[in-house]
């Protein structure tokens, strides 16, 4: 299986996903580098975090997507330190500014340098699942289903199908899964 996966990873990812995500119509195409500016807010029941565990799990959740490695989160109002005591109240907001790959609009003036630099990127299949390889728990329901509303319409996406179902203060029963297909950058090999 792993040579198959690195010899055909279009083909793969359209037998995993269903998606028609190889030849021409995953073509590598012009993008731009669009700068995004989000106030993430976070009032899960089921699972708190600290400053710093609610900031990897949102980077990790960019980094699947595709963003460029400069993003960073600002955290305001979790607990720093990480006091079971300190986390019962805590709504978390996170200022998160992230570049993602985005088509150009010849309309569009870049907010800093950098932004709407040019690239080269295609569609490419992501899924957002239980897996503990990328530290992503059942826990975490309730997180990716902010990230579903809040940040995923701010990228460039298609064929998406979300399954998110969260039950409030349990583990059982709750369940997520995101995929689809995200404009991500051109890797030079």
């Amino acid at each position: 299986m792993r040579l198959f996966k690195q010899t055909y990873p279009g083909l793969l990812a359209a037998v995993l996903f269903g998606s028609q995500s190889f030849g021409a119509e995953n073509a590598a195409m012009p993008a731009v580098w669009k700068e995004q500016s989000i106030d993430f807010s976070y009032f899960g029941r089921t699972s708190r975090y600290t400053c710093e565990g609610i900031r990897d799990k949102l980077h990790a959740l960019l980094a699947i997507m595709g963003v460029r490695r400069d993003s960073h989160a600002v955290t305001v109002g979790c607990a720093e330190t990480g006091d079971l005591r300190d986390l019962r109240e805590m709504s978390p907001t996170v200022h998160l500014v992230f570049s993602s790959p985005s088509l150009p609009d010849a309309s569009a003036k870049p907010a800093h340098a950098g932004d709407l630099a040019a690239l080269d990127a295609q569609f490419e299949a992501f899924s957002i699942v239980t897996d503990a390889f990328r530290n992503m728990q059942p826990g975490d329901c309730e997180l990716v289903e902010e990230f579903v509303r809040q940040v995923l319409p701010k990228m460039t996406t298609r064929n998406v199908e979300s399954d998110v179902t969260c039950i409030p203060h349990q583990l059982s029963g709750s369940h997520y899964s995101v995929r689809g297909e995200v404009l991500k950058p051109v890797v030079a090999q």
